[in-house]
Parts: structure tokens; sequence; C-alpha cells
């Protein structure tokens, strides 16, 4: 019997040694991310340490997000948060500035080293400034965002909310799709926004992630952040994201040559959520069906597309899968133009460090079997 006795102790001493010897994901900083894409990323940098969580999963948009008490739970627990901004996901400016109170906010728009391109906002991207003409503007001086300086509290930056494609939101408030807007939208911040709007001057696209180029830098901002917070785990971070860096941009040189051929080539997307990636590759949309994608787009501007697609031989318009695709065939009437569908959030892919190089690969996928000729 002491012998049995001596034996079960020894295994349990062994079995508590064991627990505290497996890999540090207990102790790692507890990261939230927004969107898929930066979780992606933030994936890719942690592996090895721990795992980040998501708070817009699936097919939900981050232009009209209503925040779930069990992801409120997320962000009281958090050490970092890494964001676009509330140029992307203006509902979610209020919870991070209120429940995050203890945790570093990285908002990735603003941060050094990432490329701002500014929005296009008509129906025919040709009759107005392109925005990146004048506009390959690199923050790390935040020359153009001084009004932005105090990012952390972000108590004036809620009403910067939604420069990309939320002008006429307001005015959608109501529209059947935005119940849950009421839980968070309290629109005199709405209000706000209009005037700030117009006194910024310019807006600049949020969707940052799909130049390749600013995915390799959030991958940097990534990891220098958490080396700081957890500096055992430091050396893993920086390995991490070095690896991530040479795949994408091994994968950017791919996309480079898949895509060069079809450069002029005449497309319309759903709305303006691509610039970055166009602009990277240089194969630019010829405009957008729809300036804000939650709101109705107006009889006027569906008539100026479905001209636009006549009159410069498009030859195809682009869906989005978190977006009903009613309005793109509406625009389609009539039209000899083929339909697509481009995904900027990887809605369909599965969560982890392999979803922003596929998201990438899928988007240069899609455009190109239906902008060549061949196909």
């Amino acid at each position: 019997m002491t012998v049995t006795r001596r034996g079960l102790l020894l295994s349990s001493v062994a079995l508590c040694l064991a627990a505290t010897a497996t890999p540090a994901t207990a102790d790692a900083p507890a990261v939230v991310t927004t969107i898929k894409p930066l979780h992606s990323i933030a994936s890719a940098v942690m592996e090895g340490v721990g795992k980040p969580h998501i708070l817009i999963d699936g097919a939900a948009s981050p232009h009209g997000f209503a925040l779930k008490p069990s992801q409120a739970f997320l962000l009281q627990g958090a050490d970092v948060v890494f964001w676009v901004g509330p140029d992307l996901a203006p509902s979610l400016a209020k919870p991070i500035s209120s429940m995050a109170e203890d945790a570093q906010v990285v908002e990735l728009m603003d941060a050094a080293g990432i490329e701002q391109l500014k929005i296009r906002e008509g129906a025919n991207f040709d009759a107005h400034d392109h925005g990146h003409e004048d506009g390959e503007d690199h923050h790390a001086d935040h020359e153009e965002h001084e009004e932005h300086a105090d990012h952390e509290g972000h108590e004036d930056h809620e009403e910067h909310a939604d420069h990309d494609d939320h002008e006429d939101h307001e005015e959608h408030a109501d529209h059947d799709d935005h119940e849950d807007h009421e839980e968070h939208a309290d629109h005199d911040d709405h209000d706000d926004h209009e005037e700030h709007h117009a006194g910024h001057g310019e807006a600049f696209d949020p969707h940052i992630w799909l130049n390749p180029e600013n995915g390799i830098a959030i991958a940097g901002i990534m990891a220098e952040t958490l080396a700081g917070l957890d500096p055992q785990n430091a050396d893993t971070y920086k390995k991490n994201a070095a690896s991530f860096s040479n795949r994408i941009e091994a994968l950017d040189q791919k996309i480079e040559k898949q895509l060069e051929p079809l450069s002029g080539s005449k497309f319309v997307v759903f709305h303006d959520a691509y610039h970055h990636f166009e602009h990277h590759f240089d194969i630019e949309a010829t405009g957008a069906i729809t300036l804000s994608p939650e709101a109705l787009s107006s009889a006027d501007r569906i008539s100026e597309v479905r001209e636009e697609i006549k009159d410069l031989g498009v030859t195809c318009v682009f869906q989005e899968p978190q977006f009903d695709a009613k309005l793109v065939d509406v625009v389609l009437e009539g039209s000899t133009a083929r339909k697509a569908t481009l995904d900027p959030l990887g809605t369909d892919l599965t969560n982890g460090p392999d979803l922003y190089p596929e998201l990438l690969e899928n988007l240069s996928m899609s455009l190109a079997d239906c902008l060549d000729s061949k196909s």
C-alpha cells in the first residue's frame, strides 16, 4: 500500500510539473483584433505563443457592426487591441474606449509605415480625383492627421466615424438592415461626423490591409507591440513577423505577374474597398456602385454606373459576400458585363495565419478569372 500511495503521489507531482511546463499560451498577452485579416496577421505573429481573439467574424461587416455582450467581455480582459480605427468600424470607437480601458489600443490606420490613399467617392473614378495621384501619404509624421494626435483616448476620434463610405449613411439610420445600430449609434455623433468630414477636407481609405506592404508593416507593428508587453517571447514574435514578411513578399511577386497582363482592364466594384490592392498592383477600377455599402444607391447613381459600363466597355462588375447582390443585378440589366465576387475580409476562409495570404490570392484570382478575355 505504501508503495502504491507513493507512486500515486509521484504521479500527481509529475502532472503538476507537466501543467506548469506547458507552452506559454496562458501567459501570453490577451490580444483582441477586430476583423479577420488583422486576426490572421496577429495569429501569424503569435504562432507558438498564443492565439488572438476576434470581434467581427463570419459575414459581418465592420461598417455597421453591433457589439455583443460576450465580445464586450473580450475587450474588458484585453491587454492589447489591434484595430484599423473608427474610419472602418465607427461603432467600435466607444466600446474600445470605455471597455478596454486597461489595454494598449493600437490604431493601425494612423500608424507609422502604413501607406494611405484617399477615398474615391464618385460612381466613375475617372471623372473624379483618383486620390492616389497626390495622396500616397504615409502617416509616419501624421502631417495631415494632427487633429488625431490623441488616439489612445479616442474622445475626439469618435466624431471621425466612418469616413470610408458613409457620408450618406445618416439618411439610412432607420434602414431595415440597421435595427442593431440603435445600441451604439447615438446619431448625434453621426451629425458631428458630417461636420467633421466637411471640415477635414479629405478622407482616407481604411481598407489598408489590402496592400501587401501594409500587411507586412502591420505584422511588424504587432511584433513590436507584443514584444514590449511580453519580453520573454519577443524573439518569437519578431521571427514570426520576419517569416510572415517573406511569405507575403513572395506572394506579392506572384500576384504582380498574374495581374500585370490585365492592367487597363475595365471593371466596377460594389464599393470602394479595393483601392489599396488596385493601386499596388496597377489594376484600377473604373468606379463603384455605391458610396456606402449599407445604404441604398440613388437612381441617379445606378444610371451613372450603367452608362459607365456601356461607355467604357466595362467587362466585369464585382459583388461582395457581405452584402445583398440584388443591386449588382439591377446595375447589370441589359449589359453583357460579367458578375463575379471580391471579398475584402475573407468571409468564407478559415481563421488563422493562412487567411491573410489566401485572401490576397483570392482577390487576384477573382480579378484574373473575370477580366481575362479568354475565360
